[in-house]
């Protein structure tokens, strides 16, 4: 039995696109197979994007990432569900991977 944290990266919060039903469904599976799971949907935190270099020197990790953060501290396994934007992730995604925020906290 393993500890699964799915990263649901798709920019819309709810459901309704296929990013969120492939997330529902590895869940479910891993689910039925006696895993605990837990989900970050990306769209659905509070959290500035960076926009400076002043934010980069004197950002706090904001309280939703810090609990993103515990999250992907607890897993075993980590799963990330995103569509791609002409080849690469999503800005909102690439926001919530800055570096400074992965590393802090």
């Amino acid at each position: 039995m393993g500890r699964i944290c799915i990263i649901q990266g798709h920019p819309s919060a709810g459901a309704g696109h296929f990013c969120h039903a492939l997330a529902s469904a590895y869940s479910d599976g891993a689910t039925r197979a006696r895993h605990e799971v837990r989900i970050i949907s990306v769209a659905e935190l509070d959290f500035p994007v960076l926009r400076s270099k002043q934010d980069w020197d004197a950002g706090q990790v904001p309280p939703a990432i810090a609990g993103a953060q515990e999250t992907i501290r607890w897993a075993q396994h980590l799963v990330i569900i995103y569509p791609l934007w002409m080849g690469l992730l999503l800005a909102l995604l690439k926001a919530f991977f800055k570096p400074k925020f992965l590393v802090d906290g």
